[in-house]
């Protein structure tokens, strides 16, 4: 009986060295020609791993072992052949240009008025927003304003537009006027009649120019033109 036991145990470990050549030899068989590995990520098939990674699918599926070339699972290591080209570079988006409205700065006292005015057209053969706008020197954000557009491409023949047409109007500030003449201030115990006689002119010409309503109110300090 210790005899067959003895055998018996001889026979698994002979039969434990087959089998653990034969894996190995798979192994190594898997590993040939490899060139890394690439675990399985989310949303990953093996055609575009293949893709991603540069490598032919057929080479993929069988040094892997895969018959089934639509069924991997994540979390799955693959051997990876040689790469035929260079693996994809991830495609960099660049940033959206950010459009900046320009402010036009005015000096002070300066005057804009704008002033819009509204005119009837009826969409022709050909035409498109840009063409219409550029037509009637206006802008395809007006039109499509004013007219309830929310696609621009969607306009059609015979269609009834409103085009604005804004008209700015920029009038600078007035320049201050120099006085004509020379410039008197007025002194204590002065009064109009004397400031009058003293430069020999007329009363009432200094008045004027000075826009004074009564001749006898003055004050120290009061600058007066003297034509």
């Amino acid at each position: 009986m210790r005899k067959n036991f003895t055998l018996r145990l001889r026979s698994v470990i002979v039969l434990a060295l087959v089998l653990g050549v034969a894996f190995s030899g798979v192994t190594s068989i898997r590993a040939q020609g490899g060139t890394g590995f690439y675990v399985v990520q989310p949303g990953d098939t093996l055609f575009s791993i293949a893709d991603k990674m540069g490598v032919s699918l057929s080479e993929l599926a069988t040094i892997n072992g895969l018959y089934d070339v639509n069924r991997v699972f994540v979390g799955q290591v693959l051997t990876l052949p040689v790469a035929i080209r260079a693996p994809q570079a991830p495609v960099v988006q660049p940033p959206a240009p950010v459009y900046v409205t320009p402010v036009n700065v005015f000096p002070p006292g300066t005057t804009v008025t704008t002033v819009t005015s509204y005119l009837g057209y009826t969409v022709r053969a050909g035409d498109n927003l840009s063409k219409i706008a550029e037509r009637y020197k206006t802008t395809m954000q007006l039109i499509m304003g004013a007219n309830g557009i929310v696609d621009p491409n969607l306009i059609y023949v015979g269609q009834r537009l409103v085009i604005p047409r804004t008209r700015t109007t920029v009038s600078p500030a007035p320049r201050a006027q120099r006085p004509v003449g020379r410039v008197y201030i007025v002194q204590p115990g002065d009064n109009l009649f004397g400031i009058a006689a003293r430069f020999r002119r007329d009363v009432y010409a200094i008045a004027k120019a000075n826009q004074l309503l009564n001749l006898n109110y003055i004050y120290v300090g009061q600058a007066l033109i003297i034509p």
